[in-house]
């Protein structure tokens, strides 16, 4: 609790009270962002959080998620617009169609390397792969469950083994994928892949049709990656009047459109 520049603090953890020497910040407080998709995730972002993020690729998935996450808000006496659903998404640009989604295929072969795919493959099958060829089929054997995990990262999220196995085994076979082709299918963020016109019209369909707030966007290469983006796609989303031109407020909780705390 702040009062001027006096602050108090206590629960099971802490139990602190003093005097800051550091003037308000302009935003009230800084903006809390949470990650996870678990239910755990969910609620805490819903009770705590300015911004969760969400990585679900289809306009269906992420309007699911949308309506579940805004849902739980009013337990915690807050409004709709006080928490932004921001999914992380990349975004690959052609002068065509085929010119983009080809140049969607080089990125990827390039983001995910043959001993990526096996390396993230272990860390779902809990075993030493090593062996595996990352151009062949999925292991017959299934994930270790009993003991600890062999490596820690992305994929140590997942928490059924078992059923991650069984679901890309599904889509392996159906898409007749080998090892490199499913991790990069797996691994994939949301992708907006097309001319210019066509990215801007499908990020504001998702977020017109409340599949999302907006979106952090990541560039495949730093520091130019969104150069095109602002000069191509940006001018046709603010002509269509759903994004802004210049910036109303000088913090970043005022530019999310977020009330100060």
């Amino acid at each position: 609790i702040w009062k001027g520049n006096d602050f108090s603090f206590k629960s099971k953890h802490f139990d602190i009270a003093g005097r800051s020497d550091l003037p308000p910040s302009p935003q009230g407080g800084p903006v809390i962002a949470q990650a996870g998709d678990s239910e755990t995730g969910r609620e805490l972002a819903a009770s705590h959080a300015d911004v969760i993020y969400s990585r679900h690729g289809t306009l269906e998935d992420g309007q699911a998620f949308y309506r579940d996450v805004k849902a739980r808000l009013s337990r915690y006496g807050r409004a709709t617009d006080d928490l932004k659903i921001l999914p992380g998404a990349a975004f690959v640009l052609g002068d065509s169609k085929e010119d983009a989604e080809e140049r969607q295929r080089a990125i990827r072969l390039q983001q995910v390397s043959p001993k990526n795919a096996i390396v993230f493959l272990e860390q779902v099958w809990n075993r030493d792969l090593s062996s595996y060829d990352p151009d062949g089929p999925l292991p017959e054997i299934d994930p270790e469950v009993s003991s600890p995990a062999l490596a820690q990262g992305r994929a140590s999220r997942i928490d059924d083994r078992l059923e991650t196995a069984r679901a890309w085994r599904e889509i392996a076979e159906r898409e007749k994928l080998s090892i490199r082709q499913l991790i990069i299918k797996v691994t994939a963020r949301q992708h907006f892949i097309g001319t210019p016109e066509t990215v801007a019209r499908q990020i504001n369909q998702y977020v017109q049709e409340n599949a999302a707030d907006g979106f952090v966007f990541a560039p495949h290469l730093t520091p130019t990656g969104f150069d095109d983006f602002v000069d191509k796609v940006i001018p046709y989303l603010q002509e269509w009047g759903v994004y802004r031109k210049d910036y109303r407020t000088q913090t970043l909780r005022g530019n999310l459109g977020l009330a100060v705390h």
